[in-house]
């Protein structure tokens, strides 16, 4: 039973894949090269003929039946490509308010879930298009798991609200311009291909998305569930634009453009909010300055000639006193230093200043100075 079952198979795939094969056969470009083959049979067979009367006719009608079809192929291969042309700009100009919609609604969120994963140092951002999504589901399901009530931290639970806060318009605007498309109307004409119509109906994605909208637009809704279903909204919109960057080349390329943009941006905030508070930057920082020292000590000539400003000369000394254990000298330092001045800040929470910001006179002038208390930074690097 199971062999029988096995062959109506295999003998069932054999027939589809002949008939998908004829169905997309150009019977006109088929019938088109048979009467060129005839022509050239006819010039053939003329070389065979010895009465040059017949000869000759044989030889005009041999080429004038392969002119005419060359003529035909190449008028209708313009024609076809004039035609796709024409269709082609017909969808882009059909599917551009969709394409608009989705590239807004994707900035939003690339930016929310990748400014959480770079303050969280969580590693590489998550731009798509994605060959592979397992690793962004994978995330997405580790944050369903937090227990957004349960979060006392106030600064991680701004990241989290932070995190979910997409507008709703821009997910209903989405939604809309999909449901909104002909899609039997546009395969008819020719429009889409099969296997894009078949890819656009599978969409089981956006009715996930709607029932989430829905969801949320109960004002009952405790934090913890409407946390858990934005997260899940978020979730299945990215895959649903993922999915469409791989139909269409064109919304491929438009949000590909918006990556650029989106990458800098990151690359802003890991630097100046991560990297320049992280030990390596401190020890890439004091490496150099050590360096400098050595070199001007071999070349005192060149020391006249090098100004140091104010703020330089003010980091040098609070970085010379952090070393030497001198906690009197930084209390003296702390009125003038700008709040502003991160190097200095990252410099104070430091591990090697620890022993000395254990004073709690220079505690208290760190509160009043940025308002937060003390706190030395744990040794934190970006992951790769």
């Amino acid at each position: 039973m199971k062999k029988n079952r096995k062959i109506k198979r295999f003998i069932s795939l054999i027939k589809d894949g002949i008939k998908n094969f004829i169905d997309k056969l150009n019977w006109h470009y088929i019938v088109i090269t048979v009467i060129i083959l005839v022509g050239i049979g006819v010039l053939v067979g003329s070389y065979w003929i010895s009465d040059p009367e017949l000869k000759n006719i044989a030889v005009g009608l041999g080429t004038g039946i392969v002119t005419s079809a060359l003529v035909t192929l190449c008028i209708d291969l313009m024609n076809a490509r004039i035609e796709q042309r024409k269709l082609a700009k017909y969808k882009r100009m059909l599917l551009n308010p969709l394409c608009n919609a989705i590239k807004t609604l994707y900035v939003q969120i690339a930016l929310s879930v990748n400014e959480y994963r770079v303050r969280e140092e969580k590693g590489h951002y998550f731009l798509l298009p994605l060959e592979d999504t397992k690793e962004l589901s994978h995330f997405f399901n580790e944050m369903k798991d937090i227990d957004i009530e349960s979060v006392g931290d106030e600064k991680k639970k701004n990241r989290l609200v932070d995190f979910i806060s997409v507008s709703s318009v821009y997910l209903k605007e989405v939604i809309s311009q999909y449901e909104g498309l002909p899609f039997e109307s546009l395969i008819l004409d020719n429009i889409i291909t099969q296997e894009e119509f078949d890819q656009l109906k599978r969409f089981t994605l956006v009715n996930e998305c709607k029932k989430c909208l829905g969801i949320l637009g109960d004002k009952t809704l405790s934090e913890k569930d409407r946390y858990n279903t934005s997260v899940q909204l978020l979730h299945c919109m990215m895959l649903f634009i993922n999915r469409l960057m791989r139909i269409f080349d064109f919304i491929a390329l438009k949000i590909e453009i918006e990556n650029d943009g989106i990458k800098k941006h990151l690359d802003d905030i890991y630097y100046n909010e991560i990297y320049i508070f992280s030990d390596e930057y401190v020890e890439q920082w004091a490496e150099r300055a050590e360096a400098e020292a050595e070199y001007y000590a071999e070349h005192p000539e060149l020391l006249e000639e090098v100004e140091e400003s104010e703020e330089e000369q003010l980091h040098r000394k609070i970085n010379t006193a952090i070393w030497a254990g001198d906690v009197e000298t930084i209390k003296a330092c702390f009125p003038q230093i700008d709040k502003n001045n991160k190097q200095i800040q990252s410099e104070l929470t430091w591990s090697v200043a620890k022993d000395v910001m254990k004073d709690k006179v220079l505690r208290e002038l760190y509160f009043q100075k940025y308002g937060i208390k003390y706190k030395v930074r744990k040794d934190k690097r970006r992951k790769k």
